[in-house]
């Protein structure tokens, strides 16, 4: 809405106002309710009081006439009953004063009551009022009883009857009907205010309603503290908004510690509250609205210039002439606002400019960049933390025979297969983390070799990775030639054989697996016997004809897989990597013993020869180092030639076992 901010302001001020006056209405509220139910208090606790002390002023008045008439009954003693009962009636105003008087001697046996008609017989031993008249307490008032014919609720004022000794006599009782009008006849008529009411409520350990305004709840058992005349309803949640909580007050009877309860209802004792508040909100709704307009009328008044400068601002995005409708000229804060927009409008003008030319060298710089990359053999790529690519060289897309463009947006594992992506996700995920990392795959036959380097691309703040650059470099050639150096590096240059440092790392790399398969080693340390007696006789170049035709009769014993080495001058070693068992360790040491003796034919000279053979097995049941294995090889190379030579000698662990040839070797 185009003048939302003036409703805004309006609506706003007029809640911050609403809310001052609801805190303040609060406040009065509390502290007028606080104040009348404070007031009405005191003014009950007052009436009861007062109600109190008139009861128990009846009740020392009625004490009185009693105490009368047991000095009167006192002087009769030769009296009869019925003499007694017309005395009593004389002195006592029935039912004015009492509604009935009575004599009970002090065993408890009834003399005479105004009640009782003569003949029937009573006894008042167990009642409360006559034990507290015999231990001795000059005037006693019974608990709340139940008239057995009537069924109302009684009281019982009882005083001794004393001798010229002072002993005593008997026990002078009053008894009082409290439905009657002749003692509770105000109290029962009267009213709290205009809806309230009082109770009365004995003491004892089972206190009754002794007066009740509902006439079926006397004698109906009540609380014996915090009685209400079971006029308290449950508290409102907001009490002093809603008050339900009626005002009550309470107090003792000195006579008999029976308790008088006035109870106020709450709607009657803060009517004048409520009516005051319900015209207040009426009146504070009314002034609200008309605040509110009166409001909006200054809202619109001081926010034109804002709107003129709304107006213009929205039409900067299709017409840039309209900052001329700018209110820049204006001495207030809408005008020095009006006037730096302005200005920012001339800066952004400038600097888009600006911005669009350095768009166009960046567009002309990444064309160039894009140019670059497709004229380098290299292969270049960029992928986003997704791993899809954003770029591909010409290089890249020839090398997987796709066209770039299709090659964009597809994932490293569509492209490079299932197998090829998890075999490189290890380094992708350490380049991911933002380290530079370089690796090198080897196609499964072996023709080619790439080195790929993962390069992080950083965010602007540098503290995000947002892709990789990729760059792929064809590194066959390389890895031919470094194989090259290397094999000539490890190859004996005589026989072509390996010499004893490639031997060294075979017997190492051969020990390691087999320690980490379980399958049996076995290494072969061969020795042509007389070697030296060639060289003498023939000289060094027939002997070396001969190491070169021995070394490849040796090739021809063993596996195609297995390791044949030069470690000496007529000293040879083979490794039998994964053999079988013993036996067959067995059978290849023969074979090279019988090939040995077969004769030499070198530049028309017959040479005949032989070899001695020693071998020793490294298996899973004893754990053996690479020097370990080799000197027990070599220990059965002695052996051999120490019982006769052109034989061979296998030894284990612990033993050497010679074989059988020498009967062969001669």
């Amino acid at each position: 809405m185009q003048h939302s901010l003036k409703y805004r302001m309006a609506f706003a001020t007029a809640g911050v106002v609403t809310l001052i006056i609801v805190l303040r209405a609060l406040y009065a509220q509390y502290y007028a309710y606080d104040s009348l139910k404070n007031l009405l208090q005191s003014q009950q606790d007052t009436l009861v009081k007062m109600v109190a002390e008139q009861l128990d002023e009846k009740l020392q008045g009625r004490a009185a006439v009693l105490h009368r008439v047991a000095r009167q009954l006192a002087a009769m003693p030769a009296a009869r009953p019925a003499e007694l009962r017309r005395a009593a009636h004389g002195l006592v105003e029935i039912p004015e004063t009492f509604n009935a008087v009575f004599l009970a001697s002090p065993d408890g046996d009834l003399t005479f009551s105004t009640a009782v008609p003569d003949g029937v017989r009573l006894r008042v031993n167990d009642r409360d009022y006559f034990r507290d008249v015999l231990h001795g307490q000059p005037f006693a008032v019974s608990d709340l009883i139940q008239g057995k014919q009537t069924n109302a609720p009684g009281l019982v004022l009882a005083v001794p009857m004393l001798g010229p000794a002072g002993e005593l006599r008997g026990v002078v009782g009053g008894v009082l009907n409290l439905a009657d009008s002749n003692f509770l006849r105000e109290l029962a008529h009267s009213r709290v205010g205009t809806t309230g009411s009082f109770c009365l409520v004995s003491a004892g350990a089972t206190p009754r309603y002794a007066m009740h305004p509902d006439v079926s709840r006397v004698l109906a058992p009540a609380r014996a503290l915090g009685e209400a005349c079971g006029a308290e309803p449950p508290p409102a949640l907001l009490e002093i908004l809603t008050p339900t909580q009626p005002i009550i007050a309470r107090y003792l009877l000195a006579s008999n510690g029976w308790e008088v309860v006035a109870v106020l209802p709450a709607a009657e004792a803060y009517a004048p509250l409520i009516s005051v508040r319900q015209r207040t909100i009426a009146v504070g709704a009314i002034s609200l609205v008309i605040a509110a307009g009166l409001m909006w009328l200054v809202m619109w008044r001081l926010l034109a210039p804002l709107q003129r400068l709304h107006r213009a601002v929205r039409q900067l995005g299709t017409n840039p002439k309209a900052v001329a409708d700018l209110p820049a000229g204006r001495a207030d804060e809408i005008g020095e606002l009006a006037s730096s927009f302005a200005e920012v409008v001339a800066q952004l003008s400038e600097r888009e400019a600006a911005l669009q030319a350095a768009k166009d060298r960046a567009a002309a710089s990444e064309k160039r960049i894009e140019a670059i990359a497709n004229h380098v053999p290299d292969f270049i790529s960029f992928i986003d933390m997704q791993q899809r690519y954003v770029f591909v060289n010409q290089a890249y897309a020839r090398r997987y025979g796709v066209p770039a463009q299709q090659i964009v947006g597809l994932s490293l594992r569509e492209l490079w297969g299932t197998q090829e992506y998890l075999a490189c996700q290890p380094y992708l995920q350490q380049a991911g983390t933002g380290q530079a990392v370089t690796f090198t795959r080897e196609s499964a036959d072996g023709t080619e070799c790439i080195e790929i380097t993962c390069q992080p691309a950083w965010n602007d703040a540098q503290d995000t990775v947002v892709g990789l650059h990729m760059f792929g470099r064809n590194v066959t050639h390389e890895r031919e030639k470094l194989r090259s150096l290397e094999a000539q590096t490890v190859s004996d240059y005589l026989t072509g054989l390996l010499n004893r440092k490639g031997f060294d790392r075979r017997l190492a790399e051969a020990m390691a697996r087999s320690g980490a398969s379980a399958c049996p080693l076995a290494l072969l340390l061969v020795d042509l016997d007389d070697f030296k007696a060639v060289n003498d006789n023939h000289g060094h170049p027939i002997g070396d004809q001969l190491l070169v035709a021995f070394a490849q009769r040796l090739r021809a014993c063993v596996r195609k897989g297995d390791a044949v080495a030069r470690i000496g001058g007529d000293e040879f070693a083979v490794i039998l990597d994964g053999i079988a068992d013993r036996h067959a360790m067995a059978s290849v040491a023969n074979t090279i013993v019988q090939a040995a003796r077969m004769p030499f034919v070198i530049d028309g000279l017959t040479l005949a020869v032989s070899a001695s053979v020693g071998s020793a097995i490294h298996d899973a049941r004893h754990t053996m180092t690479v020097s370990e294995l080799f000197l027990h090889a070599d220990m059965a190379l002695y052996e051999a030639k120490r019982h006769g030579k052109a034989r061979y000698a296998a030894q284990a662990a612990d033993t050497v076992e010679p074989s059988g040839l020498a009967s062969q070797a001669g």
